[in-house]
């Protein structure tokens, strides 16, 4: 096993002795080759953290994250759910079997990911979840012909390990570990990718090439590096083969110990870009959008998949959370609307734009605020989540764009958030005004805030979304491609606070995609959200998260609070549930 000692690419490397107990890694050894004089050796930072090792039953440590008062009947409105769901299953077994993704407008397929079938096995735990086991023991018979080793060609490290062996592993688990092929399968791959780990740095590469063991380059992102850990510790566990988890422990630990030589300006904000060689980052941007999110919510997810058992994974992932809080949260005058744009760590400078990738961060944060007792971090979870919805509510299809830009912002501060620009002066000049005996009323009802009752649990009205939009608060790029994150995070707040509401703003969105992204065989992505009108405003894509992810997470919002129980599974960042455990 190579670990996180780095030395230039064409000397040889002298593989360290991995010695466990029965449970428990005791020590890591490494030696180094000898250097020539002339060469110097780069310096990667190791510690002496090891991989968690699971132990048999779990009654959790951790606080509860599902609030008592989610539903315990299931709510009619998912079986519209189902019923969409088998619409774009049919219209993918008729024209894409066991191809990579439907092209639901032309009737056609296409193979970005290998051509494995990436629908196919993406789709599997939502079967499951759903209960459509007939056409779930269909797909089954599948998976033999898949060869991962065998392809001759690129393939994302970082996807294929999200959708094909998250899928697997996640289906394996819900099925009751009946179905030996998926286990099988999710080893094959796992064999088939490691290689791309036996880099200098411990990296793996962005893209590899199965057949031919080579990767076409040694770059990276910190998203893709830092996604891979509650695949791999369950890969583990099932298989007893404990390279895959210490492959995995090494990034943490590189991550954990990874410094200004390295390329970190700000504590916990890692840049995007990564070089596996040197085992550094090749820029200063910290997103937690595109590039950067899952790395992120894979540091509280590895202290809830272990429940607590390496302190490392909520200390790196608490880093992270109070810069990003100090750093590069905005707020909105006079809103209820917080916003998480990319941040330059070495200029100290924020973009203007934010994605929607970066709407998973709600349901991040509001979870890390119950198990990690963060009050505060409820608050903002809440705040970005009023944002993402806002942007499909106040679009003409009651569609997300891929991408908008706020002008007018303000550094987030607990003490003015919601304030408008007037009230933050006034409330601040009051203290230095000695004729004044009373602070500042707010004098506006925050934009986004709910008025009024509640709408009940089975009623699909909400009051409308203020229009026009905020000063300086305009869509960047029209598309809406599907995505799950908001989705994801609706369903995270409603289980833990209970409150119907983001079912409410579930609902308007599923029947807007209902509206304007079905098609005859699937549901496509839409041009552009600002355009109500169909057919012609359709893109030719449907990618593989619609089955693991959208259409899961939609499920799940209208489902009983048994049903995938926060306090008993993990979603890995394809939505696929993963079995919570003890681990020493």
């Amino acid at each position: 096993m190579i670990l996180l000692s780095s030395v230039p690419y064409r000397w040889r490397y002298i593989i360290g002795f991995v010695i466990f107990s029965l449970v428990v890694l005791q020590s890591w050894f490494i030696t180094h080759p000898h250097h020539p004089p002339g060469h110097n050796e780069l310096s990667v930072p190791t510690n002496d953290q090891t991989p968690p090792m699971p132990s048999n039953g779990f009654a959790s440590k951790l606080p509860t994250i599902q609030h008592p008062n989610v539903m315990t009947e299931p709510d009619p409105r998912r079986e519209a759910i189902v019923d969409a769901f088998r619409h774009a299953w049919a219209g993918y077994k008729e024209y894409a079997w066991t191809h990579d993704e439907l092209k639901p407008v032309s009737k056609s397929f296409k193979d970005p990911f290998g051509g494995w079938g990436a629908s196919l096995v993406d789709g599997l735990s939502t079967l499951l979840v759903m209960g459509l086991e007939d056409e779930f023991r269909e797909a089954l018979p599948e998976l033999e012909k898949i060869e991962f080793h065998a392809f001759d060609g690129k393939v994302s490290v970082f996807e294929s390990i999200i959708r094909y062996l998250g899928g697997l592993l996640s289906a394996y688990e819900l099925s009751n570990e009946q179905y030996p092929i998926l286990l099988e399968k999710a080893d094959e791959l796992g064999q088939a990718l490691l290689p791309a780990f036996d880099t200098p740095s411990g990296l793996p590469t962005h893209e590899w090439n199965p057949a031919r063991g080579k990767a076409p380059s040694n770059t990276t992102l910190i998203a893709e590096v830092g996604t891979v850990q509650l695949e791999f510790f369950t890969l583990s566990r099932h298989t007893g083969k404990k390279i895959y988890a210490e492959k995995a422990q090494a990034i943490v630990n590189f991550l954990e110990n990874a410094g200004y030589e390295h390329g970190i300006y700000v504590p916990g904000l890692y840049p995007s870009g990564m070089q596996t060689t040197k085992g550094r980052f090749t820029d200063a941007t910290c997103s937690f959008g595109a590039m950067g999110d899952s790395a992120y919510e894979y540091f509280l997810k590895e202290h809830i998949l272990t429940d607590g058992a390496m302190p490392q994974y909520a200390s790196l992932y608490t880093q992270s959370i109070d810069s990003m809080k100090r750093y590069m949260l905005r707020q909105l005058p006079g809103t209820r609307f917080l916003f998480l744009p990319p941040y330059d760590t070495r200029t100290d400078t924020l973009k203007k734009h934010m994605d929607h990738l970066t709407c998973f961060a709600p349901g991040m944060l509001a979870m890390g605020a119950k198990v990690l007792d963060r009050p505060e971090d409820m608050t903002i979870a809440k705040g970005l989540l009023e944002m993402c919805v806002y942007m499909y509510r106040s679009s003409s299809t009651g569609l997300c764009p891929e991408n908008w830009v706020a002008d007018d912002t303000e550094p987030y501060n607990p003490l003015t958030y919601t304030l408008s620009r007037d009230e933050i002066i006034n409330a601040h000049d009051w203290w230095y005004n000695a004729n004044a005996n009373t602070p500042p009323a707010r004098a506006v009802q925050p934009l986004g805030a709910s008025t009024g009752e509640r709408p009940s649990l089975l009623s699909s009205k909400l009051p409308a979304a203020p229009l026009p939009r905020p000063n300086g608060l305009r869509v960047n790029d029209k598309r809406y491609l599907l995505r799950p994150e908001t989705l994801e995070s609706l369903y995270m707040l409603y289980r833990i606070t209970g409150d119907p509401i983001y079912q409410e703003y579930g609902w308007e969105i599923f029947q807007a995609i209902e509206k304007y992204c079905k098609t005859e065989a699937g549901y496509a992505s839409i041009i552009n959200v600002e355009m109500a009108r169909r057919g012609t405003n359709q893109l030719d894509s449907m990618e593989s998260f619609l089955f693991a992810e959208t259409l899961k997470y939609l499920y799940l919002l209208f489902s009983p609070g048994n049903v995938i129980s926060l306090d008993e599974y993990v979603f890995n960042t394809e939505a696929h549930p993963l079995v919570r455990r003890t681990w020493i």
